[in-house]
């Protein structure tokens, strides 16, 4: 099939398209108005004188259905999240996904979309920035598109649990910002397939159109985090169960050393119910179905400890048991009661510091979901090793191992972003994935999730960028991902490619994640980087381009500046800007562009600094076209 500039186009939907479906024919009709200038309509039945992509595989779409099988297309791409993009005579192109997986909810369409963007239109789907700004995605004017000979299937996702982990500046925070739609596409564009948020968080998306915008991108939802205790059984009442069960039922939460009962009423605490008792597991499920009945969009309950580490239960009972038995116990409960109502819900337990070793012989529910975050009491796992061993064939993985063994599935809680004390300082962590999740298929580990501060993609976008698509693929190299993504800055794009190559080779498994923002800037040679983003700056031809090297530049000036102060190398110091050196005003006025902390909408950059006035007077790199 051949398109050309103005042409007329027909996407062919199901009569009874799913929101993922119109969705994805949204999305496909917007992007080829913009690269064609194209005359295109959503529609049932087809032209014959048009051009026309269908949308859906035959088991949903009969227009697709006469022109493969519903056997033949099942075999080809049995999912889950398996995409078949394909060329049919001289004017048809199929786009559609495996369907019928639980919980599959047609994302093999919508990645099918931004595939054939990407392999067949030379679009670059990789960033976002700040709306009224020229800077992101690239997405290119075609006078024709030669679309023949067209057969790429990918039959299924190599690894199914590929997760955001996310929250908004303080805590739960306040998710009401403009980013939200274009940082929900981005994750939809680049593999992710879950996010995994706060209840609060979750409670604002359902309140507003985003909970809507979720489900039509296909996104899974886990709710819970730190707030999951406070959600199910409140102390003092919520919007759900009024009960006030610090004041009604105080057996319900552990004993303390000094004879009370904890009262529950932030994030931490750590583990906080008596676990043993029978009463607070059958309210706890009672709760939890209830809730589910209210929440069909959630799938996976987070039934985490609040944070931190404290003393467990004193009861008799507890006490007889470990921390991290009583957890299990608890969890493992409340997984058998509500799994009589809801088989297809999960509940993710998070293991990490000294909630951590897999007791010896338990035996887990398999709608058990152990999520081990790379953070033990020992401390954080190293990274930067090519060969994964970083992470494969560590303590982290035999522990998690074990938790399989015992019956439940699998995943990490990593931090590609370092942890939030890092203060997104640049982390060169890309070099590993490929190995990583190459070994999870191995090893029967479903996946990963990486925390993500709203909206800190330029802080860490080849660690984001590479992520989920590779655990979507295994076979995407890093050398790949890179050149894909460095199509963002156009001729200059080889120069960052060169850069982020460079800072790849030089984190090497040298330290723990924690150190790694400051090892990098006290080994990297700067001036050579610096020199590099100059070059890539000179032929870069287009306002975006320069915009996106701007943007990847400030990540790497701002990490060098913050780690120039000692200060930096003092936790307590990390969230006072007042107690860094800045003399030149330049990390002031970097806080102009932040996401996160300070302005909506951002650029879509994080700089966790306490603006202040700044006399800073701004070179090439902060005038943004």
């Amino acid at each position: 099939m051949q398109i050309v500039k103005n042409d007329r186009i027909d996407i062919l939907i199901p009569k009874n398209a799913t929101p993922r479906e119109s969705f994805a024919a949204s999305e496909l009709k917007k992007y080829l108005e913009l690269m064609l200038d194209a005359s295109v309509r959503m529609t049932h039945e087809a032209d014959g004188k048009n051009a026309r992509f269908i949308i859906g595989g035959p088991e949903r779409n009969p227009a697709c259905a006469s022109l493969i099988s519903v056997d033949d297309f099942k075999n080809e791409v049995p999912g889950p999240e398996g995409m078949m993009i394909r060329s049919v005579g001289d004017n048809t192109v199929i786009i559609a996904g495996s369907n019928g997986n639980v919980g599959e909810k047609e994302r093999g369409t919508v990645y099918g979309v931004y595939e054939f963007l990407e392999r067949f239109c030379s679009c670059t789907l990789a960033a976002f920035s700040h709306p009224d700004v020229d800077a992101g995605e690239i997405v290119p004017r075609h006078e024709r598109l030669d679309l023949n000979d067209i057969n790429y299937v990918k039959s299924a996702a190599d690894r199914p649990y590929r997760t955001a982990i996310i929250q908004y500046a303080d805590a739960a925070g306040n998710p009401d910002k403009v980013l939200n739609l274009p940082f929900f596409d981005w994750l939809v564009k680049n593999r992710y397939n879950r996010i995994l948020t706060w209840t609060s968080i979750y409670d604002h998306f359902k309140s507003t159109e985003l909970l809507g915008e979720i489900e039509r991108r296909g996104l899974g939802l886990t709710v819970g985090h730190h707030e999951s205790s406070r959600l199910f059984l409140p102390a003092y009442g919520n919007e759900f169960f009024p009960e006030k069960y610090y004041e009604t039922h105080p057996e319900f939460f552990k004993l303390q050393k000094d004879g009370s009962r904890f009262l529950n009423q932030d994030p931490w605490g750590q583990w906080v119910y008596c676990s043993r008792n029978a009463d607070a597991i059958k309210e706890v499920a009672n709760n939890i179905i209830r809730w589910l009945e209210r929440n069909p969009a959630v799938d996976i309950l987070a039934m985490w400890p609040n944070d931190g580490i404290s003393e467990q239960c004193n009861c008799p009972e507890c006490a007889k048991y470990s921390k991290i038995e009583n957890y299990a116990y608890f969890v493992n409960e409340i997984a058998k009661l509500v799994g009589k109502k809801h088989p297809n819900v999960k509940f993710d337990m998070l293991i990490y510091v000294d909630l951590w070793e897999c007791p010896d012989g338990i035996k887990l529910e398999p709608s058990i979901m152990i999520d081990e975050s790379t953070w033990h009491y020992d401390g954080l796992r190293r990274t930067g090793k090519p060969d994964g061993s970083c992470l494969n064939g560590t303590h982290f993985e035999d522990n998690l191992l074990k938790w399989h063994k015992a019956g439940a599935e699998v995943v990490y809680y990593d931090y590609y972003m370092g942890i939030y004390s890092l203060r997104q300082r640049w982390i060169p962590m890309a070099d590993e994935l490929q190995a990583i999740w190459k070994n999870f298929a191995k090893t029967e580990i479903s996946g990963s999730g990486t925390q993500i501060e709203c909206f800190n993609i330029w802080n860490h976008l080849l660690n984001f960028y590479t992520f989920a698509r590779t655990g979507y693929d295994t076979e995407i190299s890093l050398e790949r991902s890179i050149n894909s993504l460095c199509r963002l800055y156009g001729k200059g794009g080889e120069a960052v490619a060169e850069i982020f190559t460079e800072l790849e080779e030089l984190l090497d498994g040298q330290v723990e994640i924690p150190d790694c923002g400051h090892f990098l800037m006290e080994n990297v040679d700067k001036e050579k980087i610096y020199s590099k983003f100059e070059q890539a700056f000179s032929l870069a031809e287009t306002p975006r381009e320069r915009n996106n090297l701007r943007l990847t530049r400030m990540v790497f000036r701002y990490s060098d500046l913050e780690t120039q102060d000692p200060a930096s190398r003092n936790e307590k110091y990390e969230s006072v800007f007042d107690d860094y050196v800045d003399e030149s005003g330049e990390l002031a006025k970097m806080t102009e562009y932040d996401s996160f902390m300070k302005n909506d909408p951002g650029y879509a950059i994080t700089i966790p600094l306490s603006s202040k006035k700044t006399n800073y007077v701004p070179d090439k790199w902060y005038l943004f076209e």
